[in-house]
């Protein structure tokens, strides 16, 4: 009688295993086989992953902790200008990086406050990819944008904002990403709101796409973020808009001489 008992557990022991084989087998396949996960466990947004909330809340803390001087030059963002070291690149040393990578508008909003303190002459803000990797609705997104421009206006009236373009992806190689269409239904939502404001709207969108409208692969390795090239596209198209020096400031008028106007957006936007 036991070993009728066993037989019959092991036979069923082996039919289940079976069965959850044949099913892992249907899941991988449906999933582009092997290749396929992997490509899905890459795509994931970056700052859905541990190490990358644990990075952000570092950079965040080192922000909150660094004595700044009045009147700095802040490049403010995500991973696409936590990546590049601006004060180099521009060769200007009241430039600081506040770029954390996997930041959204929201992260952005609540880490104004000591960005502001500092009374930044100019402000080049790009952010919104992440939210859109993150299904955010665009009206969600543009909401928090007007909050962050409106905040600037509100806490630091005399700052120059540039407003940069989210640049495009490439779905080749990044997969499960937002549609290039959506980046550019959002920058032209973002154009005009930077015009609400009188801000300058950068169109640097139109710089990096190649002729399909994605995110040119001379200028990317996974699809989103940038090799070295491609920076010194980004610096060529906003140098002539940095302040060279703090004498640029008109201490009558409290207001910067000569201010750049803003690039001209292209259809695509």
């Amino acid at each position: 009688m036991k070993s009728v008992q066993s037989e019959t557990k092991l036979i069923l022991s082996v039919t289940l295993n079976v069965i959850g084989l044949i099913l892992a087998v249907v899941l991988i396949a449906r999933k582009g086989g092997i290749p396929g996960l992997w490509r899905q466990r890459r795509s994931i947004p970056p700052d859905t992953q541990r190490w990358v909330k644990i990075y952000y809340q570092h950079r965040q803390s080192l922000f909150e902790d660094l004595p700044v001087a009045n009147g700095p030059i802040v490049f403010l963002g995500d991973s696409l200008t936590d990546s590049c070291e601006w004060h180099e690149i521009l060769n200007h040393s009241d430039i600081v990086n506040r770029g954390i990578m996997g930041d959204t508008t929201q992260g952005v909003l609540a880490r104004l406050k000591p960005i502001l303190a500092t009374q930044p002459r100019q402000i080049f803000i790009m952010i919104g990819i992440n939210d859109l990797a993150r299904r955010q609705e665009l009206s969600s997104i543009l909401a928090n944008y007007q909050q962050i421009l409106a905040t600037i206006q509100q806490q630091s009236p005399q700052t120059q904002v540039y407003v940069k373009s989210v640049l495009p992806i490439n779905d080749r190689l990044f997969e499960n990403a937002p549609s290039n269409e959506t980046i550019r239904t959002l920058n032209t939502q973002l154009q005009r709101l930077s015009e609400t404001f009188s801000y300058s709207y950068l169109d640097l969108h139109s710089q990096l796409v190649d002729e399909n409208q994605q995110l040119d692969e001379r200028y990317t390795l996974d699809g989103l973020h940038l090799n070295g090239t491609a920076y010194l596209i980004w610096k060529a198209a906003i140098e002539s808009y940095v302040e060279r020096d703090a004498e640029g400031l008109d201490e009558e008028s409290n207001q910067f001489p000569n201010q750049p106007q803003p690039l001209t957006p292209t259809n695509d936007q």
